[in-house]
């Protein structure tokens, strides 16, 4: 099985996916970077919202116990730090590292107590494609021609009346992606994850978002128009008519199987998305294209 965000790298530039996943060179000084602060980020997020039940007896964060909820989500953090996530970083670094997801942790948890949206989150961290996925997810969700994709959803957030959900994925930089966005820059995720959700997950996909949780902007993605009432508070863009919104997960479906075919027949290329080196791309020092 191929994962999805081995794909999506894959279709941003073939080349840099070659370097970061296969010739993966590793750096000689520990840094805090995002892969780092995304690890930290993810563990406490997934220690809250699965002991949120447990901890405060509700289901999710409201106004009322939002206070409770903050002390709770720095506890968490505080876990993450000490045993969820190894750091090879110097004290002051690390302390850094903490108060700076505190603050974005604690921002990302007050949007979610004023927000309108009804669904509950439930299942988090949901692997699929390994043995260690749940029985009727590790089989993968089917590419085509034999092929088919692994990965994690962060969160399924779902209708506590009926079979109906959506997906979230956090995004630990400042940075999230419109439904314009995610068709034209070809994301693979959301899209991809909705699919899991339908296919093996047995749950109706009203959407999927990208959770920044470094900014102050709400979360984007892509959502069906039909279900507006029940989706609540996002941006108008996001809300995609039936045919488009099924149009654009069926060809995140068919980008995917098509890298994973290059991927398997080791077809790799100077192919930035977009015909151009991002300026933020790293890896120009082993890059074998000159740099302007």
């Amino acid at each position: 099985d191929l994962a999805v965000t081995e794909l999506e790298r894959f279709v941003d530039c073939s080349s840099a996916w070659l370097l970061e996943r296969v010739v993966a060179p590793k750096q000689i000084d520990a840094e805090v970077d995002a892969l780092l602060r995304g690890k930290v980020a993810h563990q406490a997020l997934f220690s809250f919202y699965s002991g949120l039940p447990r901890e405060l007896g509700a289901d999710r964060v409201s106004a009322e116990n939002l206070d409770a909820a903050l002390a709770y989500l720095v506890r968490c953090l505080d876990d993450a730090l000490r045993t969820g996530v190894r750091l090879d970083v110097s004290d002051v670094e690390a302390a850094e590292l903490r108060e700076s997801l505190r603050h974005d942790l604690e921002s990302f948890v007050r949007s979610e107590a004023s927000s309108d949206l009804r669904f509950l989150p439930r299942r988090f961290e949901v692997g699929f494609g390994s043995e260690r996925s749940s029985p009727e997810l590790q089989r993968g969700l089917a590419l085509g021609d034999g092929l088919f994709l692994s990965g994690k959803i962060d969160r399924i957030d779902v209708d506590p009346f009926s079979a109906r959900g959506i997906v979230a994925d956090y995004k630990s930089g400042k940075s999230v992606h419109s439904a314009a966005q995610i068709e034209s820059e070809q994301r693979l995720q959301i899209p991809l994850y909705m699919l899991v959700l339908r296919d093996l997950v047995g749950i109706e996909p009203l959407g999927g978002i990208y959770h920044a949780l470094g900014a102050r902007q709400g979360a984007r993605g892509m959502l069906r128009a039909a279900d507006r009432d029940d989706l609540p508070g996002f941006s108008r863009a996001d809300y995609l008519e039936e045919d488009v919104f099924w149009e654009q997960v069926e060809a995140a479906r068919g980008r995917a199987l098509a890298a994973a075919k290059r991927i398997r027949g080791g077809e790799v290329a100077h192919d930035p998305r977009g015909g151009r080196c991002p300026t933020w791309c790293d890896l120009w020092t082993m890059c074998r294209v000159r740099q302007a």
